[in-house]
């Protein structure tokens, strides 16, 4: 079977995989060869790929959200962000949720750019947490 996940800008990932879980927002979704044709929404969390048998668990992306389609042979995921989850530069991330959190500070609360930087430290915590 195969995977893609595609962001808007870029392919995060594409490969060959015997299964998929997928974090939907009705739940966590698995996906084996032969599933059912599917189309589903995406919550936050972790996509978790078994490259050569169930059960096992050879990849890992963070995912912020989205949509994925599921037919017989493919699974694609068009996720709003995705990274690799053991390809993360913890400390830079870190640091890159410290400055938008003192960014965050310096705003005035009616400020139209909070918007933007609490998206941005909730990205850089759900990277944290994977």
């Amino acid at each position: 079977m195969q995977i893609r996940i595609v962001c808007p800008e870029t392919s995060a990932y594409e490969g060959e995989c015997a299964f998929v879980a997928l974090p939907g927002t009705d739940g966590e979704l698995g996906v084996a060869s032969g599933h059912a044709n599917e189309i589903c929404t995406l919550s936050q969390g972790v996509v978790r790929v078994s490259d050569t048998q169930m059960g096992t668990v050879d990849r890992r992306f963070v995912v912020s959200g989205g949509y994925a389609e599921v037919t017989a042979d493919e699974v694609v995921l068009l996720a709003d962000r995705a990274c690799d989850a053991d390809a993360v530069d913890r400390e830079k991330v870190a640091a890159r949720k410290a400055d938008f959190e003192d960014k965050l500070s310096n705003l005035s609360e009616d400020d139209a750019r909070r918007a933007y930087l609490y998206n941005e430290i909730a990205w850089c915590e759900l990277v944290l947490a994977s």
